[in-house]
């Protein structure tokens, strides 16, 4: 890493803040205004910050610990020449906001830290081997992690997402990798004494943060099949990689054959994804029969945004033609109007799209019933559902091991209102959550054996339900507790 980056920053936000004279090197180093310093950050590179510190190398820091970014930014990487390949990296000022350091890590993965130091709110420098304190001499690595020098926590991490337009939004919690495949259902049709089919293609992508690697693939057969008809691979473990399926007729007879493909890869927040696979043999001289390759599809969604699509494909599983086909929709009571079912065409094979209108679902499950019929055949049938959370920080119970246990503590899980929070199982079926601000002066706490908190700063001393502990050293109000929602069994938690 250079300790000289780029800062780009925000003119119309910059235009908010208060434009006062740069200071000299040492003059005034122990009275640094926030505003003059964030000011001075928008037009120098953090070489240049980093040497308005006094001869000794410390100064008292910012007079209050600098805003961390609670709104969203949209910035173009295109337009930055430093983030034009991997390992690029630049520093955004966004008006009253402490600086964001942004690095680019993959093809399409971004990482951005607040370059704020957590003890005390110092802009921290930029080196060829991670970040340093210029206040009283934090350390911390390439990713941001306190690794040395004054004890504190580690940088905050920020959310980066790259969106469909290829701008970036910058903000909120930063996201775990999220495993995503271009389609959930494949099938292959062939006929007695004809062509094999042609190879399809899916594409595996990483829709989370962070960069998605180690990725695997295994293949299962449906029980008291045949085997072998299908052979699977992986371009790369990395993504973007794709998977192509080929489908082998060989001596299979007339009749429907099944299988999972299930792709993996560690640390992501969705687990496994899986595709249905289809291989239907036509006998000419049988009559058409309707299949379909699910008869049961879930939706997991959060209040107000997009789910992705999910298909179905419908398949002639006879002979002759199957034509007419149309789908309709049978709501539960307590939701109507949430489910679309498209289909790719009037005769098989077709595929069925189903999705969410985010518009018309609250929070809360719902079920409806789809009926696919076609001209001459009995018609099939899917069960949906789709289970709504409130918006907010999106918690998977199973990424943190330390929630799988009463009393258990995970620190940093994400941010909420632009400060980092703690979950804490609280018992067997409820969960508590806790802002890691410490309330005497604002620092960061940290997670003590995963039992407890402690802040770094001045050394006050919580217990895993947020309440000030008697022996701590430094008398301050309990930790402010956060929302949380969740419902007994489910996956994941949601905190307000």
């Amino acid at each position: 890493m250079s300790a000289d980056l780029p800062v780009i920053s925000d003119n119309t936000a910059m235009s908010k803040a208060a434009s006062a004279p740069a200071t000299s090197a040492c003059a005034g180093c122990a009275g640094v205004d926030r505003r003059h310093f964030l000011a001075s950050a928008s037009w120098l590179s953090l070489g240049a910050l980093a040497a308005t510190a006094c001869g000794d190398g410390v100064f008292s820091g910012p007079e209050t610990l600098p805003v961390f970014p609670t709104e969203n930014f949209t910035v173009d990487p295109r337009t930055i020449t430093e983030l034009s390949q991997v390992g690029g990296r630049t520093v955004l000022s966004f008006g009253e906001y402490a600086p964001i350091y942004l690095e680019r890590i993959g093809n399409a993965q971004y990482r951005a830290l607040s370059l704020a130091c957590p003890h005390k709110g110092s802009i921290v420098s930029v080196g060829s081997a991670g970040f340093t304190c210029p206040n009283h001499g934090a350390r911390f690595d390439g990713e941001g992690t306190w690794i040395g020098g004054q004890e504190t926590a580690s940088l905050a991490p920020l959310g980066v997402k790259v969106n469909v337009d290829g701008t970036l939004t910058i903000g909120g919690a930063p996201l775990p990798p999220a495993l995503s495949l271009s389609t959930n259902a494949v099938s292959f049709t062939t006929a007695l004494g004809g062509a094999q089919p042609a190879a399809q293609f899916l594409t595996v992508d990483n829709t989370g943060g962070g960069v998605l690697s180690g990725l695997q693939v295994s293949l299962a057969y449906a029980q008291n099949q045949r085997t072998g008809w299908l052979a699977v691979s992986l371009e790369q473990a990395n993504t973007p990689a794709r998977l192509t399926l080929t489908a082998q007729r060989g001596t299979l007879p007339a009749g429907s054959y099944n299988a999972t493909v299930t792709v993996s890869a560690p640390g992501i927040s969705n687990g496994a994804q899986t595709v249905a696979v289809t291989m239907v043999v036509q006998d000419p001289n049988a009559p058409a029969v309707l299949q379909l390759s699910a008869t049961a599809i879930s939706f997991a969604s959060t209040l107000g945004i997009t789910t992705p699509t999910q298909t179905v494909q419908c398949i002639n599983g006879g002979g002759g033609t199957l034509s007419g086909l149309t789908a309709s929709i049978a709501y539960a009571p307590g939701g109507f109007g949430w489910l679309t079912a498209n289909l790719s065409a009037t005769a098989a094979p077709a595929v069925l799209t189903l999705g969410v209108n985010p518009s018309q679902v609250g929070t809360g499950t719902f079920t409806a019933t789809v009926t696919v019929n076609a001209n001459g055949v009995a018609s099939r049938t899917i069960d949906v559902s789709i289970v709504v959370v409130p918006q907010g920080l999106v918690v998977t119970i199973a990424a943190w091991p330390a929630l799988a246990n009463v009393g258990g503590v995970a620190g940093s899980v994400g941010n909420v209102a632009g400060t980092p929070v703690a979950v804490v199982r609280s018992g067997a079926t409820s969960f508590a959550a806790f802002s890691m601000v410490c309330p005497h002066a604002g620092t960061t706490i940290g997670v003590v054996n995963g039992t407890s908190f402690r802040c770094p700063n001045h050394g006050a001393l919580f217990d895993n339900q947020g309440i000030l502990r008697p022996d701590s050293p430094q008398n301050t109000d309990n930790l402010t507790r956060r929302t949380v929602t969740y419902t007994p069994g489910a996956a994941t938690l949601v905190v307000t």
